[in-house]
Protein backbone atom coordinates (compact mmCIF):
# COMPACT_ATOMS: atom_id res chain seq x y z
CA UNK A 1 0.00 0.00 0.00
CA UNK A 2 1.18 3.41 -1.10
CA UNK A 3 2.14 5.86 1.38
CA UNK A 4 -0.18 8.54 1.72
CA UNK A 5 0.06 12.09 4.12
CA UNK A 6 -2.37 12.06 7.25
CA UNK A 7 -4.91 14.72 6.83
CA UNK A 8 -5.56 15.07 10.30
CA UNK A 9 -4.15 18.61 12.18
CA UNK A 10 -5.26 20.89 14.94
CA UNK A 11 -6.80 24.25 13.36
CA UNK A 12 -6.50 27.67 14.72
CA UNK A 13 -7.54 31.06 13.66
CA UNK A 14 -5.73 31.28 10.21
CA UNK A 15 -5.08 27.57 9.91
CA UNK A 16 -7.94 25.77 7.15
CA UNK A 17 -7.89 22.27 6.66
CA UNK A 18 -9.45 22.83 2.92
CA UNK A 19 -8.21 23.16 -0.40
CA UNK A 20 -6.90 27.24 -1.35
CA UNK A 21 -9.24 27.65 -3.89
CA UNK A 22 -12.18 27.16 -0.83
CA UNK A 23 -13.15 30.90 0.72
CA UNK A 24 -10.78 32.63 2.68
CA UNK A 25 -11.36 33.92 6.21
CA UNK A 26 -11.55 37.75 5.81
CA UNK A 27 -9.02 39.81 8.05
CA UNK A 28 -6.31 37.72 8.90
CA UNK A 29 -3.40 40.62 9.50
CA UNK A 30 0.21 38.18 9.81
CA UNK A 31 3.78 39.57 10.00
CA UNK A 32 7.23 37.99 8.65
CA UNK A 33 9.42 36.44 11.12
CA UNK A 34 12.49 36.55 10.29
CA UNK A 35 15.00 32.92 10.02
CA UNK A 36 16.79 34.35 12.97
CA UNK A 37 13.55 35.08 15.08
CA UNK A 38 11.67 32.20 14.14
CA UNK A 39 14.55 30.25 16.11
CA UNK A 40 14.74 32.61 18.89
CA UNK A 41 10.85 32.04 19.31
CA UNK A 42 11.08 28.54 19.38
CA UNK A 43 14.36 28.45 21.64
CA UNK A 44 12.03 31.07 24.48
CA UNK A 45 9.06 28.65 24.26
CA UNK A 46 10.69 25.73 24.23
CA UNK A 47 12.85 27.26 27.58
CA UNK A 48 9.66 27.90 29.01
CA UNK A 49 7.94 24.90 28.61
CA UNK A 50 10.74 23.23 30.26
CA UNK A 51 11.42 25.76 32.91
CA UNK A 52 7.15 25.45 33.73
CA UNK A 53 7.46 21.30 33.62
CA UNK A 54 10.24 21.16 36.05
CA UNK A 55 8.75 23.67 38.53
CA UNK A 56 4.91 23.91 38.15
CA UNK A 57 2.61 21.88 39.99
CA UNK A 58 -0.06 22.62 36.82
CA UNK A 59 -1.29 19.95 34.53
CA UNK A 60 -0.26 19.64 31.13
CA UNK A 61 -2.80 21.17 29.30
CA UNK A 62 -2.19 24.57 31.42
CA UNK A 63 1.76 23.99 31.49
CA UNK A 64 1.25 23.53 27.23
CA UNK A 65 -0.64 26.81 27.51
CA UNK A 66 1.50 28.94 29.96
CA UNK A 67 4.78 28.07 28.12
CA UNK A 68 3.17 29.39 24.86
CA UNK A 69 3.94 25.93 23.13
CA UNK A 70 0.58 26.13 22.07
CA UNK A 71 1.88 27.94 19.10
CA UNK A 72 4.75 26.19 17.92
CA UNK A 73 2.54 22.87 15.97
CA UNK A 74 1.02 25.88 14.08
CA UNK A 75 4.31 27.32 13.04
CA UNK A 76 5.81 24.31 11.75
CA UNK A 77 4.01 23.96 8.81
CA UNK A 78 4.19 27.62 7.93
CA UNK A 79 8.30 27.26 7.86
CA UNK A 80 7.96 24.45 5.86
CA UNK A 81 5.52 25.87 3.00
CA UNK A 82 8.09 28.99 3.54
CA UNK A 83 11.35 27.19 2.87
CA UNK A 84 9.78 25.06 0.15
CA UNK A 85 9.05 28.29 -1.92
CA UNK A 86 12.41 30.01 -1.13
CA UNK A 87 10.92 32.07 1.13
CA UNK A 88 12.64 33.45 4.07
CA UNK A 89 10.04 34.35 6.10
CA UNK A 90 7.44 32.49 8.30
CA UNK A 91 3.87 34.26 8.89
CA UNK A 92 2.70 34.75 12.65
CA UNK A 93 -0.44 36.50 13.32
CA UNK A 94 -0.78 39.39 15.44
CA UNK A 95 -3.28 37.18 17.55
CA UNK A 96 -0.59 34.95 18.39
CA UNK A 97 1.91 37.33 19.83
CA UNK A 98 0.07 36.44 23.11
CA UNK A 99 1.85 32.60 23.10
CA UNK A 100 5.17 34.34 22.96
CA UNK A 101 4.29 36.87 25.68
CA UNK A 102 3.17 34.43 28.11
CA UNK A 103 6.30 32.07 27.41
CA UNK A 104 8.10 35.05 28.63
CA UNK A 105 6.44 36.00 31.91
CA UNK A 106 6.58 32.86 32.42
CA UNK A 107 10.47 32.27 32.39
CA UNK A 108 10.41 35.48 34.35
CA UNK A 109 8.17 33.77 36.99
CA UNK A 110 9.91 29.92 36.96
CA UNK A 111 13.21 31.43 36.95
CA UNK A 112 14.35 31.08 33.25
CA UNK A 113 18.07 30.99 32.34
CA UNK A 114 18.92 34.76 31.82
CA UNK A 115 20.15 34.38 28.34
CA UNK A 116 16.96 33.59 26.82
CA UNK A 117 14.61 35.44 29.04
CA UNK A 118 16.96 38.53 27.44
CA UNK A 119 16.10 36.90 23.91
CA UNK A 120 12.51 36.57 24.84
CA UNK A 121 11.80 40.42 26.27
CA UNK A 122 14.14 41.32 22.62
CA UNK A 123 11.68 39.42 20.41
CA UNK A 124 8.81 40.75 22.09
CA UNK A 125 9.99 44.23 20.67
CA UNK A 126 10.80 43.09 17.49
CA UNK A 127 7.34 41.23 17.17
CA UNK A 128 5.49 44.92 18.39
CA UNK A 129 7.58 46.84 15.84
CA UNK A 130 7.03 44.27 13.26
CA UNK A 131 2.96 44.64 13.76
CA UNK A 132 3.66 47.82 12.04
CA UNK A 133 4.42 46.25 8.95
CA UNK A 134 1.44 43.36 9.42
CA UNK A 135 -0.37 42.57 6.17
CA UNK A 136 -3.14 40.21 4.85
CA UNK A 137 -2.50 36.56 5.26
CA UNK A 138 -3.95 33.72 2.67
CA UNK A 139 -4.21 29.79 3.52
CA UNK A 140 -3.25 27.54 1.15
CA UNK A 141 -3.89 23.91 1.05
CA UNK A 142 -4.62 24.42 4.99
CA UNK A 143 -0.77 26.37 5.86
CA UNK A 144 -1.05 30.09 6.82
CA UNK A 145 1.01 31.74 4.73
CA UNK A 146 1.95 35.94 3.31
CA UNK A 147 2.18 34.66 -0.25
CA UNK A 148 -0.46 35.10 -2.97
CA UNK A 149 -2.21 32.06 -3.41
CA UNK A 150 -0.83 30.94 -6.82
CA UNK A 151 2.77 32.18 -6.10
CA UNK A 152 5.01 28.89 -6.10
CA UNK A 153 8.57 27.99 -5.72
CA UNK A 154 10.98 29.20 -8.17
CA UNK A 155 11.63 26.79 -11.29
CA UNK A 156 15.79 26.94 -11.04
CA UNK A 157 16.13 25.97 -14.67
CA UNK A 158 13.44 27.33 -16.06
CA UNK A 159 14.50 30.38 -18.37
Amino acid sequence: MPWRPSRRREASAGDDQSSSTAPQPAGLLAMELSTVDYQALVRVIEHAQSCLEAHSDSDAATIRSAGGAELLPLLYPRAGLALARGVGNVPLLESEIRHVEAAVINLESYGGHETVLCEGYGLLRRLTELTTRAREAHVQDGVLTLSTPSQHAPCRHCH
